[in-house]
Formats: structure tokens, C-alpha cells, sequence
């Protein structure tokens, strides 16, 4: 041991110390503390060779135990950690090392579901064990648990600081279709480390994604010219040009690059397919799709967006099959599509229906429940987002609600047919009358609704009351947004304008304001968008008109049938499938009225549409 060349008054010291800090009196102290280093160094035998003896001279203190654990770990004997991990727990039921070791020995002997449920209470106890960290990521993305993992790992992402792991979140939440939640990591991962090449790409993506365009713009130029992965500075330098207006550039960069991987080479496609919609042609882009599709050989994103395309044009029956190639194979194997098959579902007395995407897309698609096979008083349990709980109570679909973190983290009593993501109800959409599946099934909580709608006829004095939501704070959502003080352009002589939108925008209305001092702006503080869906819900329906651009604001009233709701549609590629590519009237919710762009970027002819018809 390295101890014994110390001097018998140093020696003296260190046993002091370590005896406080491992509760073992003696020489012992400082095996354990050298059984632990040698743990650190690798050398396993060294380590059980120290810390055996004390397991059984003081069996009651977890040291050891954990040792010992340690170095069955390492030696990859999973069920020897488990029994020896387990016996520190008696002593020590919530130590993060004690809790993580274990996680760590159910992985071994293949006990994922018993791993994922371990691994959190490492976490929450304290845990800085990144490798586990990294571990327990690995296996929700194969549970397709992305976000329930990232607001696992946050807490300990925030306390640790470390680049690595604050990076990986932002991928994970990138994966999972929140890039605006992803921007905060990747800008976390970059201040913290700016060297890697990844932390920059990484970087670049939270700059689009949070629209800074004059920032990311030098930032991707540069990658394209050094980066190694320059298919992924490529892919992100399109995005930006699409965006912000520079189609012809786009489209130069993509035919003059030389791609190095089939997956670069399919994601330019799909931005040249969004391009090509955008100039209205849709023959070419579908052909565009068809090709990203074939050099991958993959699904993914192409084939969902493939899918979508051809639901916009009411062609279901060839979109379907691409749009449900939308999740990785691991994760399609757990909740098979013919789950949702009607020789499946017409025998279940239970179904437990998955959300997916965003809240609006959840509010569009679960009328397809109308369209779907049950059988005769069947259950249908949605599993989404806390704040869907409040939301759907009274609703006319007959949809009860779970906590999805909550479902997530606890063993179910299933049958694994039972399970359906609600996205996979879209194979119903083929030849179903559009009638079947519209109306409103909302039903807000009527005394909120009746005390808002008194609030506001009171403020606007016989004037129209108007909600209003005007931006989407994402990449995709700038091309759908209005700048408010435009938007307030279409509106009648002195109405009452109710502020929808969410988040700090206290500029927007101060510049809608100037705009238009004749109008008076309100926002009400009893309602929180964003966290009290049932009251946001409960809002809408107190109001006269609506006025949004499409977000959740649109699907909210889609789903409660507002007498006058009017949505902002953008032409090309943005126009959600939902909307259809011509109708006026909405053909999803059959309820709202459409002022769609003729090209994209102008918002004259919709807006002077909207004018007419608030005017009427």
C-alpha cells in the first residue's frame, strides 16, 4: 500500500481523516480509501483484495459493499454487483453511487425497464456520474422516451456543468422534434466548451432555432469552409437560405456540393423538396422525395415528410404507409402498426393511445378516434402531456388521460397490443367522409368562459372582442409568423385585442400599438398559454373572433368549433397537411376560415381577406 512509507504521525492524520469520512475506525479506513483508488486505477483485484476483508469485519457499513460492487461491475457480473450493491443499500437506501451501481448491474443483465427506473433516483439523489448519464440516454432513445429523459437529466445537467452531456441533451431533444428546447443545451454545451466541433454545430443549431439569423450566418459559413462533418454544416446553412428568403442560393449550394454521406446528401433533398414547394412545384417535389428515399434507404424524417406531403392532397392511401416509417425501428418494434389495425382494435376493451409531435398536432389528430373501429364501450386512455388532464375533461370523444411522465416512470398492467400511437389512427383517413371526423369535442369549463367573456364585453364597451396569436418562436414557425403590428392592419376601428400569444411580448404590443392607437390591447394575467391549457381553452371560447397564425391557438379552436375563427395559412411547404393546399373553409375541424397566402412570404392578399371579412 502507498501508506506505509508514511510517517507514523502522517500515517495518524490520514487515518483520522479517512475514519470520518468512510465511519471505520483504524488502519481499515485507509484500505478502503486504497481500495477505492485502486478501483478508480482499474486495478479490480487490488480493490476486492482490500475491501473484502472489511465486509466482513464491518459488515453494516456500505463502504465495501460499494467496492465490491465496483469491481463486479467491472468485471462485467451482473447479478454478483446487484447482490453486493444491494447489500449497501440496506445501509445506504438513497446514496446516488449505491442507486447508479445498481442501475449499472440490471444494464448488465439485461433488466433495461428495471435500469430506466433506477437510474432516475441516482439522478435525484445526487448522482454525477456521467457515464451513467449517458447510459440511461442510450435506453430511453430506444424506448423512444426522449423527452421524459431530458427532463430527467436537466436537473443534472444544470448542477455538473459539463459540456458533453448538456450537448447530448440538445441532440436527444433535437431527435424529438424540440429544437427551440434543444437550443438552450447546445448554447449551454458552447459557452462551457467552445473548442469541439460538435459544440459548434451544435451552437449553430440553437442559433437557428431561435432565429438569430444574423449570428448563425457567420457561424455556418465558417463550419461549411472547416468542419469535418461539413454535411451537417451544409444541411444547416440550406435551412438558414430557405428561411430567410435565399431559395436560388439554396438551391446553387445543394446542386454544387458534393455530399459525403447518403444522409447528407437526403437532407438537402428534403430542404430542395421544401423549396420546390415553395415555387408551387409539387410534381417536382414529390419526385425529390422519392429520390432522398431511395439513396438513404432509411425512413425517418423523409418518409414522414413524404407522408405529409401527399396528405395534404387528400392522397391517404399513399401517404400512409411513408408516414408511419416516422420512428426509428427499435422504437416502431414496441408499438407495432398493426396495433392500430382494425382486426386489432375491434377486439380491445382497452386502448391506450401514445401522443406524439406538439400539443397542436395532438389536438388535430385525436378526432381520428372518430374515424377508428372500436369496439362497443372500449376505453380509450390518451397517455400526453400533464396539461392535457384539465383540457380533456367533459370531452365528447370519451378520452380519459394519463400522465405521460408519470406512465413512463411506472410498470404498467398492459397488453402490448393495447398500445397505439395516435399518429397511426391516420390510416382511417382513406376514404372517410372528411364530416365523420369534424366537430368540436372540446368542452371548457363554463363558468371560466362566462366570467372572461364578462371581463372582456366589459373592457371593450360594444366593440368586438378579438384574440389574437401572431408568432411561432421555432425555424419552421418564422415562416408561418405575422409581425403583430401587421397583423392589426385587418382589424375594425377601436376593437378589443386579446393578447394569445405567449411568452415576453411587451414590444410586439407596444409596436401593434403605435400601429394602431385606435385599438386596445389586453392581457390577461389569469391565464398562463403555455402551462393552463384548460384555461387558455376556456379563454378562446369567451372571445368574439380569433385571429391566429397556425399554431396550437388554431387547433385550440378547431377543437372547441369557435363560431369565428380565422387562421393565417403560408403558402408552400409550411402550409401544415392539415389545412388541405385550396379550401377557404377549414377541411380538418370544418369550422374556421382560412386566408391563405398566394406566395410565400406575402401576407397582402390574406390580410386584406381577413379585413373583409371582420368587416362584415
Amino acid at each position: 500500500m502507498s501508506t506505509t512509507a508514511l510517517s507514523r504521525k502522517d500515517r495518524r492524520v490520514k487515518i483520522a481523516k479517512a475514519a470520518k469520512i468512510y465511519g471505520i475506525k483504524g488502519p481499515e479506513s485507509l484500505d478502503l480509501h486504497e481500495a477505492y483508488n485502486a478501483l478508480a486505477r482499474g486495478e479490480v483485484g487490488t480493490a476486492v483484495q482490500l475491501a473484502h476483508p472489511i465486509t466482513q469485519s464491518h459488515p453494516a457499513n456500505p463502504h465495501g459493499w460499494v467496492v465490491m460492487g465496483g469491481a463486479a461491475l467491472a468485471q462485467r457480473e451482473g447479478k454478483t454487483a446487484q447482490t453486493f450493491f444491494g447489500q449497501a443499500a440496506i445501509y445506504r437506501p438513497n446514496d446516488p453511487v449505491v442507486l447508479g451501481g445498481m442501475a449499472k448491474a440490471h444494464v448488465l443483465e439485461a433488466e433495461v425497464e428495471e435500469a430506466v427506473a433506477m437510474a432516475p433516483r441516482a439522478f435525484a439523489a445526487g448522482s454525477e456520474d456521467v457515464g451513467l448519464a449517458g447510459l440511461y440516454l442510450d435506453l430511453m432513445v430506444q424506448f423512444g422516451r426522449r423527452l421524459a429523459a431530458a427532463d430527467i437529466l436537466a436537473p443534472m445537467a444544470e448542477r455538473l456543468n459539463d459540456a458533453g452531456l448538456c450537448h447530448r441533451l440538445g441532440d436527444l431533444l433535437v431527435d424529438a422534434e424540440e429544437p427551440g428546447k434543444a437550443a438552450r443545451w447546445y448554447e449551454k454545451a458552447y459557452r462551457l466548451d467552445p473548442q469541439p466541433e460538435p459544440h459548434r454545430i451544435g451552437q449553430l443549431r440553437g442559433l437557428l432555432a431561435k432565429c438569430r439569423f444574423d449570428e448563425a450566418e457567420p457561424l455556418a459559413r465558417d463550419l461549411v469552409a472547416t468542419a469535418t462533418d461539413r454535411d451537417a454544416a451544409v444541411g444547416l446553412l440550406l435551412l438558414l437560405l430557405r428561411v430567410t428568403g435565399r431559395a436560388d442560393e439554396a438551391a446553387a449550394l445543394i446542386d454544387s456540393n458534393e455530399f459525403a454521406t447518403p444522409e447528407g446528401f437526403a437532407h438537402a433533398k428534403g430542404v430542395m423538396a421544401n423549396i420546390l414547394q415553395d415555387r408551387g412545384d409539387y410534381e417536382a417535389a414529390a419526385d425529390t422525395y422519392v429520390e432522398a428515399m431511395h439513396v438513404t434507404g432509411q425512413a425517418g424524417n423523409i418518409a414522414k415528410a413524404y407522408g405529409v406531403f401527399l396528405f395534404r392532397d387528400g392522397d391517404y392511401a399513399t401517404g400512409q404507409p411513408h408516414f408511419a416509417e416516422r420512428f426509428p425501428a427499435q422504437q416502431r418494434a414496441r408499438i407495432p402498426l398493426d396495433n392500430a389495425a382494425p382486426e386489432n382494435l375491434s377486439h380491445l376493451d382497452r386502448v391506450v393511445l401514445m401522443s406524439e409531435q406538439g400539443v397542436g398536432d395532438q389536438l388535430a389528430l385525436l378526432p381520428l378516434l372518430r374515424l377508428a373501429p372500436l369496439a362497443q364501450g372500449a376505453e380509450v386512455i390518451f397517455v400526453a402531456d400533464g396539461r392535457f388532464g384539465p383540457l380533456l375533461e367533459g370531452n365528447l370523444l370519451g378520452v380519459s388521460h394519463r400522465d405521460k411522465t408519470e406512465f413512463l416512470s411506472t410498470p404498467q398492467q398492459l397488453h402490448p397490443n393495447e398500445l397505439v400511437y395516435l399518429g397511426d389512427l391516420s390510416r382511417y383517413l382513406d376514404g372517410a367522409d372528411p364530416a365523420a371526423r369534424q366537430g368540436a369535442y372540446l368542452q371548457p369549463d363554463a363558468a371560466r368562459v362566462a366570467a372572461m367573456k364578462q371581463k372582456y364585453q366589459a373592457l371593450a364597451n360594444g366593440k368586438p372582442v378579438i384574440g389574437m396569436a401572431w408568432n411561432s418562436a421555432s425555424l419552421i414557425g418564422h415562416l408561418r409568423s405575422i409581425p403583430l403590428e401587421h397583423l392589426v392592419t385587418a382589424l375594425p376601428d377601436g376593437a378589443l385585442v386579446v393578447n394569445l400569444q405567449y411568452g415576453a411580448v411587451a414590444k410586439d404590443i407596444a409596436a401593434a400599438q403605435a400601429a394602431r392607437p385606435d385599438l386596445q390591447f389586453v392581457t390577461d394575467d389569469t391565464v398562463d398559454q403555455m402551462a393552463d391549457l384548460a384555461g387558455f381553452a376556456a379563454q378562446i371560447a369567451a372571445l368574439d373572433h380569433v385571429v391566429t397564425i397556425d399554431n396550437t391557438t388554431a387547433h385550440v379552436c378547431g377543437a372547441l368549433g369557435h363560431p369565428d375563427a380565422h387562421v393565417m395559412i403560408p403558402a408552400g411547404a409550411e402550409c401544415m397537411w392539415y389545412w388541405g393546399r385550396t379550401d377557404r373553409r377549414d377541411p380538418w375541424y370544418g369550422a374556421a376560415t382560412l386566408h391563405r397566402q398566394a406566395a410565400v412570404g406575402d401576407w397582402a392578399s390574406p390580410l386584406a381577406a381577413l379585413r373583409a371579412d371582420l368587416e362584415k
